[in-house]
């Protein structure tokens, strides 16, 4: 991330999950650098069970999720805080964001976003 124009991208916990940060940079920076170096991510099981596959899938699956909410009028869509929430979409905090999730609009796009998200990572 780094190396891809985010200067001050945290090391990960003993764990290798990463806190949530304000990167000081761009979305599009940010998001690029995060395209460039996904595929860094592991591939297996480390402590605690952080890191497996199944939690990679639900990181990416938040993320994206989250850039599509962004991208469809809600900006201050946040990302998820970590790759172990229980399923996609908890422990993601919306307050202070000023996005009421219980409007049909937020309702709508997110499941169109959800949809859109599974179909680009090939999940059911």
């Amino acid at each position: 991330m780094r190396s891809h124009s985010v200067p001050n991208f945290p090391d990960p916990d003993a764990h290798g999950n990463f806190q949530p940060f304000n990167t000081g940079v761009s979305k599009q920076i940010s998001t690029a650098a995060n395209d460039a170096c996904e595929h860094l991510l592991p591939s297996s099981g480390g402590a605690g069970g952080a890191g497996t596959r199944g939690d990679q899938q639900k990181l990416a699956f938040g993320l994206r999720s989250a850039r599509c909410m962004r991208s469809h009028g809600y900006p201050s869509y946040p990302d998820p805080p970590n790759a172990n929430a229980s399923n996609q979409g908890s422990g993601t905090r919306f307050e202070g964001t000023g996005i009421d999730t219980k409007s049909p609009r937020f309702q709508t796009t997110e499941t169109v976003c959800e949809k859109q998200a599974r179909k680009a990572l090939s999940l059911p």
